[in-house]
């Protein structure tokens, strides 16, 4: 019983971190050094590192889509002063794993959330060494990304291999990425776009060795997001012709669109170019609605960036990939593979909040 409570506090932290006017806030210029940057940044509030993949059984070709997400969420600032209890939570850290089967249509998750502590939940501040209780993010000195995570309760399992087949970028201005119009409305954001993918994905008892592409995203703040923000709509996408975006809008309480939304080009010799709010037009097309949460999602996306002539349909490949989080980070949303097409064909992975409840206040 005394787990299930402190459990329920730390999700309640998690949600609602104490305003420190010291926590730091990301404004451009930022100076970046990897493989520092790559780590825990414990000057600001929240933090996250993200991968999302698509890949195939190598014997029978099935196909599955899976994401890890680790976050790490600020309580206090700085190290403990002297006397203050040795058992406070300084900081939490979330988990949310799920694999999507694309065959079968089915989805399983799982969460969890633990306070810091060596060994059991940290994050290493000099290079991307990131652990929750068996789930991992691990870089090699050959920048070759070791994802691992294991979750016995839904007997569900990842081993993968990722390595970036082309160089790491920046998003937004230099690295970082504006998310509206006040001071410090922003966070770093790094990228590796197009990662090849080796290993193992074991569901209900089933190991399959399987390869594909994914995604590494990181990203680091301590007020990103603008006050009226209801929710966003972003999506990590390889395009067929070697060239990938990212693109994300952000949605008003009024149901406007912030100016600061924008988006990443990155070509096939990975060059980024920056996209501004007014380059694109993003807007939804179809919808799916949840029978668990009762929240309606989109499920098909209209893409123009006419300067960069791209003219697509962005469709879910599964609608139910609805991810109920409220034992960890107290949040729903949808995240789960998309095809493209259109101009240019593609796939990679889509992320919509704020449909179930609005995600004012959470970063």
């Amino acid at each position: 019983m005394k787990t299930i409570f402190a459990s329920i506090a730390l999700i309640g932290a998690f949600a609602t971190a104490p305003e420190d006017a010291r926590w730091r806030k990301i404004t451009a210029p930022i100076e970046l050094a990897f493989p520092r940057d790559h780590g825990s940044h414990e000057d600001c509030r929240t933090e996250w590192w993200y991968a999302t993949g698509i890949v195939a059984d190598v014997d029978d070709g099935a196909r599955f889509g899976w994401q890890l997400t680790i976050f790490r969420r600020g309580l206090q600032f700085g190290p403990p002063a002297f006397g203050d209890p040795a058992l406070a939570p300084r900081q939490v850290f979330a988990g949310h794993l799920a694999v999507v089967d694309l065959t079968t249509g089915t989805l399983v998750t799982a969460e969890r959330v633990r306070r810091a502590f060596q060994g059991l939940a940290y994050a290493s501040t000099s290079r991307l060494d990131v652990v929750l209780e068996g789930w991992k993010f691990a870089l090699d000195a050959d920048d070759t990304l070791r994802v691992r995570a294991l979750d016995r309760t839904n007997d569900l399992s990842l081993d993968l291999v990722l390595a970036p087949e082309k160089a790491l970028v920046l998003q937004g201005n230099g690295g970082v990425s504006t998310k509206g119009p006040e001071y410090g409305n922003s966070s770093g954001y790094v990228s590796w776009t197009r990662m090849r993918t080796s290993g193992t994905i074991e569901r209900s008892g089933v190991k399959r060795r399987v390869e594909g592409e994914s995604w590494f995203d990181h990203e680091w703040g301590s007020s990103q997001l603008a006050a009226d923000v209801v929710g966003w709509d972003w999506f990590g996408l390889r395009l067929d012709d070697g060239r990938e975006l990212m693109i994300y809008r952000l949605r008003r309480t009024d149901g406007g669109v912030l100016e600061a939304s924008s988006g990443t080009l990155v070509g096939v010799d990975g060059s980024a170019q920056h996209i501004r709010s007014a380059d694109f037009a993003l807007v939804d097309t179809n919808t799916w609605k949840s029978s668990r949460s009762g929240a309606q999602y989109p499920a098909r996306f209209s893409l123009k960036v006419p300067t960069l002539g791209i003219d697509v349909v962005i469709e879910t490949e599964i609608p139910d990939c609805e991810i109920d989080a409220r034992a960890s980070t107290g949040t729903i949303y949808w995240e789960g593979p998309v095809k493209v097409r259109g101009s240019v064909g593609g796939s990679g992975y889509g992320e919509l909040t704020g449909y179930a409840a609005p995600m004012t206040g959470k970063l």
